[in-house]
């Protein structure tokens, strides 16, 4: 009797030890990303604000605009890179200004939504 409750009392233990792990784990998955699409957006943003200062400039737009377009590839990056110059930055600026709706000249994060 004393060895199955021995056995038992192991057996409880070890099924604590599982939960507080498993509890720790979810508590970290929740802590990490709770969005991981609202994630990228911000690395993104932080990626296009090169100077740190929380706002994306239109330049600091139409640089990272022209390198992500031209790092994708494809036909979107083959249709933009037969634009001549004039209409390239036609097409960025408008945009740009699509994002901003509001009409700051800068573009915050909750103004940030490249891919849409």
């Amino acid at each position: 009797m004393f060895r199955t409750l021995s056995y038992l009392g192991g057996f409880v233990a070890i099924c604590g030890v599982v939960m507080l792990a498993m509890n720790a784990l979810a508590g970290t998955a929740r802590a990490q990303s709770p969005d991981p699409q609202q994630d990228r957006r911000l690395a993104s943003f932080r990626a296009a604000d090169t100077n740190r200062d929380g706002r994306i400039s239109r330049d600091e737009f139409e640089a990272f605009a022209r390198a992500r377009i031209a790092a994708s590839g494809g036909m979107r990056a083959a249709m933009f890179g037969r634009m001549d110059p004039d209409q390239q930055k036609a097409r960025l600026e408008e945009r740009f200004f699509q994002m901003d709706d509001d009409h700051k000249g800068y573009l915050t994060p909750a103004d940030w939504h490249p891919q849409s």
